[in-house]
């Protein structure tokens, strides 16, 4: 029996730029998980092992141009996957099909013209990751779209790190370096607030690379909210949710605050604890 994998995605906007976001925090390669009942979905961490992806894109995203017979794990060179995707019209549908005989993945552009991208696979590579979502956390957090962009826009004119502080119904934003300072004061009661609720159990702090932050938000106008969760001790959980059927998740790690006057003219990688995460889950397994 002849296996099938085809997927039609004829609103190319969110879809490219969900897997341009993600592209962008894992540079390398990345392993979808393609299944019947899932449809794809893709769990990877970044190379320094500081920040995590979970995304999700169901099948009802397709309007039923999802055809998929078993489960499939592909991975793929993310930049490749980016510049094709970056290629896609305003008025063109993809068709992403599978060719399992060769190992290759074929995209196909309709529109004004027809345009055939291939690209080679590589082999996946076994890993275990666990679910954001079943991490225990202390501070809930739903931003409205755009906020979390603007916030991370302020604190970076003064610093390399952001601090993160949250109570019941208040949460601040601020940086400070070299007796420069910002603080970005949300309170989810006053009017107009950029915050749709702050729950918290408690007072929780944490530290977090303004760059690699700015990597997490590249999606946040594309998004009427996110949910922003997180303590002082384990990784910060973001999820954007659209009703269409995607989900895109990211964990990052807090940063150490001896490091933070390490961060000016230092590269990411310098500062990042690479087991870090392991280290996190094996205490929550705990």
């Amino acid at each position: 029996m002849k296996m099938t994998l085809e997927i039609k995605v004829d609103d190319l906007d969110l879809f490219t730029k969900v897997l341009n976001a993600t592209a962008t925090v894992l540079e390398d390669e990345g392993t979808f998980v393609i299944t019947p009942k899932d449809g794809m979905t893709l769990r990877n961490m970044d190379k320094p092992r500081f920040a995590m992806v979970d995304l999700k894109i169901k099948p009802e995203y397709f309007h039923g141009d999802f055809k998929c017979d078993k489960e499939y794990k592909i991975s793929i060179q993310m930049q490749d996957l980016k510049k094709i995707l970056q290629r896609g019209g305003k008025e063109d549908s993809l068709t992403i099909t599978l060719d399992e005989g060769k190992n290759l993945l074929n995209f196909t552009f309709e529109g004004r013209v027809k345009r055939q991208f291939i690209l080679p696979l590589s082999e996946p590579e076994e890993s275990t990751l666990p679910d954001p979502n079943a991490l225990k956390y202390d501070i809930k957090a739903v931003l409205f779209s755009g906020s979390l962009t603007e916030f991370i826009k302020d604190a970076s004119i003064i610093g390399g790190s952001i601090n993160l502080y949250a109570e019941s119904n208040k949460m601040i934003f601020s940086s400070s370096q070299d007796n420069r300072e910002v603080k970005i004061e949300i309170d989810a009661q006053s009017e107009n607030s950029a915050a749709k609720l702050i729950e918290a159990e408690g007072k929780h702090e944490a530290l977090y690379s303004i760059d690699s932050f700015k990597n997490l938000i590249l999606v946040d106008q594309a998004f009427s909210e996110v949910q922003l969760t997180f303590t002082s001790v384990r990784p910060l959980h973001l999820l954007y949710t659209d009703a269409r059927g995607i989900e895109l998740g990211y964990l990052l790690a807090p940063m150490q605050p001896d490091l933070e006057d390490e961060l000016e003219g230092a590269s990411s990688e310098d500062d990042y604890d690479d087991d870090e995460y392991d280290d996190e889950y094996d205490d929550e397994e705990d």
